[in-house]
């Protein structure tokens, strides 16, 4: 029987967030004769660590804060006792450690496989740190992307095209899927029958633009008794806006109207019982909290960032908005509470648009393909 092909991720951990859950979905999903897979901590375990397999192992190094050489030791005492077949690293930290580990190993003849899981922003586009970039990228066999606006808006900045391929996030539709009665599931998670729930699902960053949403839900509350129903929902912890948002809600005129839930191990229920995602994201890869809420027969008004704009057909499975302002977003958002076909309408393209094209088992295959060609 042929020996299963030994992947190796590098992450910082696997804390709650969008890339985490792709790397705990990845391997879950791959097929445990073919792959046997570890995931590199450089930091913490993380909480996501208790979603995976079993067989999946887990390897923190409790790397000290800045540039610690330490954690490049270890790394590479570990890659050269091992000798994993692929290296997949995600984002530039883990990239950069990954390269100076396996130089230090010896073991040169490891590929990288390289992922990128957002646009570049902020100190992304500083010049050092696109020279890293660049540079790492020539250590690296491969570069992969979770969606082909990404995979353009890397070209655009100089990245080589011929090195860079597109793997688009999937999702667990047999897992993610929408309410047997969308009230049942309302009450289920503390709000009332006939509430209009909005959600926004992501840690604290700016580029969530949490504070976007919370003076747009005030305008639309202010508006009248047509929205006084509507509810907003936050889920997601951590980040470094967060202090910021939480005080925003506690002096929130509408305060009592907004559930912060934090992070949820079973972020399902929660879905369920909203009507719609509010997505005013300045960026993104490809949202994994865009594609569950779909799964889940819950459209998203969304900011035309890179991924939504691939998976969003405007007014057919959601909505794509320029949603610079807390007017706009408001403005968009009573729209769709008024009319309740057009949101029946994009509930049921969201859910057919997840189960159609973006399935967990299409990105499993598509990094199992990879896996192989680079492991030759």
């Amino acid at each position: 029987m042929k020996e299963p092909i030994k992947i190796a991720h590098i992450v910082f951990s696997l804390e709650p967030g969008g890339m985490e859950n792709g790397v705990v979905n990845l391997s879950n999903g791959l097929d445990r004769q073919r792959f046997e897979t570890t995931i590199l901590c450089l930091e913490i375990e993380g909480a996501f660590a208790s979603r995976l397999r079993p067989e999946v192992r887990v390897v923190p190094f409790g790397r000290k804060m800045g540039f610690d050489r330490g954690t490049v030791m270890k790394l590479a005492n570990w890659l050269r006792k091992e000798r994993p077949d692929v290296l997949h690293t995600h984002n530039l930290g883990p990239l950069i450690y990954g390269i100076l580990g396996r130089a230090i190993s010896g073991r040169w003849s490891i590929p990288i496989l390289h992922g990128e899981h957002g646009a570049l922003q902020g100190d992304d586009l500083v010049p050092k740190r696109l020279r890293q970039r660049r540079l790492g990228y020539r250590f690296a066999r491969a570069v992969h992307t979770v969606s082909e606006s990404l995979r353009q808006h890397l070209i655009e900045y100089g990245f080589p095209a011929e090195k860079i391929t597109a793997v688009m996030n999937g999702v667990d539709c047999s897992r993610f899927c929408p309410a047997e009665e969308k009230d049942r599931a309302k009450v289920g998670i503390g709000f009332e029958p006939g509430d209009f729930v909005i959600g926004l699902v992501g840690r604290f960053i700016p580029s969530k633009r949490h504070e976007l949403l919370l003076d747009a839900f005030r305008i639309l509350k202010d508006s009248g008794e047509a929205y006084r129903s509507c509810r907003l929902l936050l889920m997601g912890d951590e980040g470094p806006a967060k202090q910021a948002v939480l005080d925003n809600i506690s002096s929130h005129s509408w305060a009592k109207d907004i559930r912060w839930v934090g992070h949820q191990g079973d972020p399902l229920p929660f879905y369920q019982a909203m009507d719609l995602q509010a997505m005013p994201s300045a960026s993104e890869g490809l949202s994994n909290a865009l594609l569950e809420g779909m799964a889940c027969g819950v459209p998203a008004v969304a900011h035309p960032a890179c991924g939504a704009s691939e998976v969003i057909e405007d007014e057919m499975n959601g909505w794509l908005r320029s949603v610079e302002t807390p007017e706009a977003l408001s403005d968009c958002l009573a729209g769709i509470i008024r009319d309740g076909t057009a949101l029946q309408n994009a509930s049921d393209g969201a859910r057919s648009t997840a189960e159609s094209r973006f399935s967990l088992v299409s990105m499993v295959d598509g990094y199992a393909a990879l896996y192989e060609r680079l492991s030759r």
